[in-house]
């Protein structure tokens, strides 16, 4: 643990942020435990992300089956469609940069704004 004066000391606060949320899951007094959480935290996201990208893939393919949304009579128009197919094929924008956003290993540099970034942040705390 590193001191930073008399009486005072570093706790590393490991949790993630958004635009309308900050939630701090845990507290560490070394460097390398808060990084260990942190990076748990970040695979965790990144897996939810992984998971979003293939659902709305395979929602995509269901509903380019059935043609016409569920609340709907009327079928799908062209672009509609083009627009299925492409999340059929590629997957949601926002998934792909989630994925891409949460690859990084670093916590200084990751950025999944305005999505949940995990983050390691040092607080100084009193003896």
């Amino acid at each position: 643990m590193k001191k930073i004066a008399k009486n005072k000391e570093s706790v590393y606060l490991v949790g993630h942020n958004g635009p309308e949320h900050n939630l701090v899951l845990s507290v560490y007094k070394s460097y390398n435990g808060a990084f260990k959480a942190w990076n748990k935290l970040r695979l965790d996201l990144l897996e939810g992300a992984k998971q979003g990208l293939k659902y709305g893939k395979e929602d995509a393919k269901r509903n380019l089956k059935k043609g016409k949304w569920d609340h709907e009579d009327k079928p799908f128009s062209k672009e509609t469609i083009d627009d299925l197919k492409k999340i059929a094929e590629m997957g949601e924008d926002i998934y792909l940069e989630m994925i891409k956003n949460l690859s990084c290993e670093d916590p200084e540099k990751v950025n999944n704004y305005p999505q949940d970034t995990p983050y390691i942040k040092e607080q100084e705390v009193k003896n």
